[in-house]
């Protein structure tokens, strides 16, 4: 069946519209505790990564915490946040272990004239990355991590059962290989 609902064409060059383009990748895993022991190795993370993303087309990479974890109360006060472009990917690390957190500062960075729709709350969460076409969660396929709120509206999900620390590139490559042989709904279902 096709698609229930179509997304809302954007301003942008560089949003999705097709079933057969990967713009936006976004990679839900490990805890804040975690990134920060991971320390050093970040830099060779998003290398690595990125590495692996810029021939298939790909622009844009977010990171995101997978959630909150007994540990985090070491790190409070620290964020991770920052925008790079790394072998060029605009690569966006976010620090959030609550989408609904981000959805809130969203809201209060605008001014009392905006409209408050879904092009406005994915241009202040996006920019122009727009929507993430496939988020890879690094953990079981029976939870949703809660970092991720708004990411899950039009995207791909693809579990994968490898934690931020021993991450492979290899599992990474498998979840795009998925992605492109799946049929994009936009949040739409069969019926």
């Amino acid at each position: 069946m096709g698609k229930l609902f179509n997304r809302q064409k954007r301003e942008t060059e560089t949003a999705v519209d097709s079933d057969d383009s990967l713009l936006h990748v976004a990679i839900a895993g490990g805890s804040l505790s975690e990134w920060e022991t991971f320390g050093s190795l970040w830099e060779s993370r998003i290398e690595e990564l990125t590495s692996l993303m810029g021939p298939l087309g790909i622009q844009f990479l977010s990171l995101y915490p997978y959630g909150p974890d007994a540990e985090d109360h070491k790190v409070q006060g620290k964020t991770f946040d920052r925008k790079l472009s790394v072998n060029g990917i605009e690569v966006m690390i976010h620090s959030s272990t609550d989408g609904r957190d981000r959805i809130c500062s969203a809201l209060e960075k605008r001014n009392e004239y905006e409209i408050i729709n879904e092009n406005f709350l994915d241009q202040q969460l996006f920019g122009n990355a727009g929507d993430p076409d496939l988020v890879v969660v690094l953990g079981r396929a029976n939870c949703l991590p809660r970092s991720l709120v708004w990411e899950l509206a039009y995207s791909e999900i693809v579990f994968v059962e490898q934690s931020w620390m021993l991450l492979s590139i290899d599992k990474i490559q498998s979840a795009i290989e998925e992605y492109f042989l799946r049929h994009r709904r936009f949040g739409g279902v069969n019926t």
